[in-house]
């Protein structure tokens, strides 16, 4: 429970990191990396997914506070991300080769996740139109949050639930 926790606010201060720093390092702010993203969908593809909830909670509140958007049109934002890590690990087989399964789920769960959170965030500011315009911006921001999603994937693997048993 401590663990879930301290993930939840870690991912609470990169919403904040997001919305106040990162912006400070990219041109655009649509192509900058997601990082609450990142790190959801490194800790469903190397954690149960369902032990995201806390931190997809924690962080639409921050960034809800934070901003002039709704609480609901980021904890909508967000939920890509744990919902394709979800749905992509019921389908893999864990006892072939589970780390380099995991660790791509996380980098492929980032950066759909980023590019469906600047999607739904862009279609809540009413700027629907002008998707077609921000295409390579949106592509550029999904590929910079997978690498890190696979970045934190690796930091997180040592917290990765294991079976029990002494030859397992």
């Amino acid at each position: 429970m401590r663990l879930v926790a301290a993930v939840s606010l870690a991912a609470a201060v990169m919403a904040l990191v997001q919305l106040g720093v990162v912006p400070l390092f990219f041109l655009d702010g649509r192509a900058a990396p997601v990082l609450p993203v990142a790190l959801i969908a490194a800790w469903a593809a190397v954690r149960e997914p369902a032990e995201t909830v806390p931190a997809l909670l924690v962080t639409a509140v921050a960034l809800g506070v934070a901003s002039q958007e709704r609480v609901g049109w980021f904890l909508l934002a967000l939920l890509p991300a744990a919902l394709l890590a979800a749905l992509v690990r019921s389908l893999l087989d864990d006892e072939h080769d589970p780390s380099k399964r995991r660790l791509a789920l996380a980098a492929g769960g980032a950066g759909a996740g980023a590019v469906a959170y600047l999607v739904l965030l862009a279609i809540a500011a009413g700027a629907a139109a002008e998707l077609g315009s921000n295409a390579a911006r949106f592509a550029l921001a999904g590929l910079l949050t997978a690498s890190l999603g696979g970045l934190f994937a690796v930091a997180l693997w040592p917290t990765r639930p294991r079976p029990e048993g002494l030859f397992r």
